[in-house]
Formats: structure tokens, C-alpha cells, sequence
């Protein structure tokens, strides 16, 4: 066995510890923006520190949380949309820390708020870093959300109630799940499909992609903080048995700049 300094993975923790840390989770309370399909949260203070304000005692804190699992940062897992694929306590531990490719398409949603990434984007990514790696996690960078957490700005209606924000597409979905063979997704908008179409109260990218049994992260934040590849990802959420999704912990490691 290992000793002193060599001990294990210790070593490689600390190389990491001199690297960027990068939060990519949004706080989430009752008043984020979200899905119109849901109900904002409800939060019971069953106990406080101080006597005649919790529900049920005093002497420390503890909340009863009331959301539905698609709230703030948050995981689909494949069962969200496809009965009989996995559900989140179904998905491995290794599939939680995976490399991390960044598309940027913030100067063309700058320009068009409808724009939806295209293959031409993906090879331009590759043409500049090699293929998208095997297993990856794939975000979206739009720049979306700096619109946070004013959910009038996220949702961009027009005259007529239709949203206007950036999707992903059927090509580009096709390319990383059939060609690349990525893990999971993520982008900071509340859909995996365009605006235009969530305003027909349909979804169908969102299908496509968890039918392939891949996962989503969807409201990720500070992805302009990250290169457009060198890092890894670590996304983690808690363990509810035949889970359909849940808020998530999301955060990057990213060389030092």
C-alpha cells in the first residue's frame, strides 16, 4: 500500500485544487423563472431557532421543501420522457463527471433570439479541438443566462405570447448521440427545444434525446466562465428512488487561464 504523499488519488486532488472551480447552478427559491407547467415552490420552516416560528418547534432549523423535480438547475433523466428507460437513481456515479464541451453560439443568438445550433457549429468545435470526445457532456452557450432570474427577459414573449429563445436541433441531437455517442446535454434556457415550439406546448428535441437513454441538465449558469473544451463536468443530484428529476449541483474544473 501507498504512504505519505503518494497515497492514492490524493495527489490528483490537489493538482485540481489549483485549477478554476466553476459553479454552474443557479440558487433557486419560489419566484424562478421556470416551466409554465409547474407551480413555484412551496418551503414550510418545520423548525426555527428561535421559539413561535416553526411549524412544529424551535431549538434549529430544518424546511420542508414542496417542488416538483424539474425546479431551477435541475436533471431529466431518460424516464422523464420514455416509461422504461432509466430514472435517476438508475444512472451511474460514473456518468456524473465527464469531459466538457462548450459550443458558443452567443453571438448568433445575440443577433437572432430563435437561432437553433447547427452541425456547421459542431464542426467548427471539432475543427478547432479534435471530435467530441466519447461519453462527453455537450452545453449549449448562449448567453441566456445573464437573463437571470427575471422570468419575463428568459421566456422573451412577442406581441402575440410567443417565446423567442434558443434551441437545440434534430441534426445536432442525431450528430452527438449516433455519431459522438455523448452522455448528456445542458444549456442554460428552461427547454431543450426552441422557444417557438415550447409555445405550442410541444417538445419534440426534448423526446428525441431522452429516448436515446441519454440525460439533460437544463437552467446551467456561468458557462461563460469555461472554455470551449479542456475542462470536465461534475454534475450530482440526490438518489429518489424511480426518480423522474431533480434539482442538481452542477459545477466545472477548468484548466487555470
Amino acid at each position: 500500500m501507498a504512504t505519505g504523499s503518494s497515497l492514492g488519488l490524493w495527489p490528483v486532488l490537489r493538482d485540481l485544487q489549483g485549477c478554476r472551480w466553476i459553479d454552474l447552478t443557479h440558487a433557486f427559491d419560489r419566484n424562478i423563472p421556470h416551466c409554465s407547467s409547474f407551480d413555484p415552490e412551496e418551503r414550510i420552516t418545520l423548525y426555527h431557532y428561535d421559539e413561535g416560528i416553526g411549524l412544529k418547534g424551535h431549538g434549529f432549523l430544518a424546511h420542508e421543501y414542496r417542488h416538483t423535480g424539474q425546479w431551477g438547475t435541475h436533471v431529466d433523466p431518460p424516464a422523464h420522457f420514455i416509461r422504461g428507460l432509466r430514472h435517476l437513481d438508475e444512472l451511474p456515479v460514473e456518468e456524473m463527471i465527464l469531459p466538457l464541451v462548450v459550443i458558443d453560439i452567443t453571438r448568433r443568438v445575440a443577433e437572432d433570439p430563435d437561432y437553433c445550433v447547427s452541425l456547421d457549429d459542431v464542426h467548427a468545435w471539432e475543427g478547432r479541438n479534435g471530435p467530441v470526445p466519447q461519453g462527453a457532456f455537450v452545453a449549449k452557450r448562449t448567453g441566456w443566462s445573464r437573463r437571470w432570474p427575471d422570468a419575463m427577459a428568459m421566456k422573451n414573449f412577442d406581441t402575440e405570447g410567443v417565446s423567442h429563445f434558443p434551441g437545440w436541433s434534430l441534426e445536432v441531437l442525431q450528430y452527438l448521440a449516433e455519431r459522438r455517442n455523448v452522455s448528456a446535454i445542458g444549456h442554460e434556457t428552461t427547454d431543450t427545444d426552441p422557444g417557438v415550439v415550447v409555445s405550442r406546448r410541444e417538445a419534440p428535441l426534448e423526446a428525441y434525446w431522452l429516448a436515446r437513454d441519454k440525460w439533460q441538465i437544463e437552467l446551467l449558469a456561468e458557462l461563460s466562465e469555461l472554455p470551449e473544451a479542456g475542462a470536465i463536468v461534475i454534475a450530482s443530484w440526490p438518489k429518489p428512488r424511480k426518480g423522474s428529476g431533480f434539482p442538481a449541483r452542477v459545477f466545472a474544473i477548468a484548466p487555470v487561464q
